[in-house]
């Protein structure tokens, strides 16, 4: 099941939505409230500069993005994926190019 569920297209466009839909809510969710966008990116500067645990989510996100080159490259090795500009795009596009390398990869060729 677990390998099913991996190779499905399917969780690209899941994973891919949360991503978006978490950064159209940073940006226009409840405006009346936090302010436009201006506003919030001081607000989230200020916070950066006092908070230990915003700040190391910060270099948790520079890390894994770090690390999604390696794991891309791995995984496109695995399955003998020749398509250069498929594995830059992955590489260097953090979270939405890693959903859509997931979607456009080729089938894992499983081995006995």
């Amino acid at each position: 099941i677990a390998a099913q569920v991996a190779e499905s297209k399917l969780l690209a466009p899941a994973l891919g939505s949360v991503g978006i839909g978490s950064i159209a809510w940073a940006v226009l969710g409840r405006m009346d409230q936090f302010g436009a966008f201006p506003e919030r990116y001081a607000s989230f500067v200020d916070l950066l500069s006092i908070d230990r645990v915003g700040s190391s989510f910060i270099v948790d996100l520079i890390i894994f993005g770090l690390f999604q080159g390696w794991l891309v490259d791995d995984d496109a090795r695995r399955r003998n994926c020749t398509n250069k500009s498929l594995i830059l795009f992955a590489k260097y596009i953090p979270f939405l190019g890693l959903a859509f390398y997931l979607t456009a990869r080729p089938a894992l060729e499983e081995t006995k």
